[in-house]
């Protein structure tokens, strides 16, 4: 089996911040590990019901602004996966609003690391 392709539109920036998935049975606390403007991977333990809609709800570290998001499951490991630090989902965004998008946008690795 050959190494799986990447199709992520854009790069992916690690950070470590505290966060939930809430979905309509369900509020799943975890970490954010890495995200991007159109998605994130969720490290947690829980995986939420597919085809339901969720929201990524997190603090924005420079400005202290709640931000959520609109997304989707894209995958999970919880099930199949024995690394309890690569546990989680990986989540798509499928809306935000227009200061989430700003934010999102405007994400850098400096900027990021100027946060902690």
């Amino acid at each position: 089996m050959g190494a799986m392709q990447d199709r992520r539109s854009h790069p992916r920036t690690t950070v470590d911040w505290p966060a939930m998935v809430i979905t309509p049975g369900a509020c799943i606390g975890g970490e954010i590990k890495n995200l991007s403007p159109s998605g994130a991977f969720f490290h947690c333990f829980t995986e939420p019901d597919r085809g339901q809609p969720l929201r990524l709800v997190f603090r924005d570290p420079i400005r202290q602004k709640l931000i959520v998001v609109t997304a989707e499951l894209a995958w999970s490991n919880i099930a199949n996966t024995d690394d309890v630090s690569s546990c989680g989902i990986g989540i798509q965004f499928t809306d935000t609003l227009s200061y989430e998008q700003l934010f999102l946008d405007t994400w850098t690795p400096e900027h990021l690391q100027a946060t902690v």
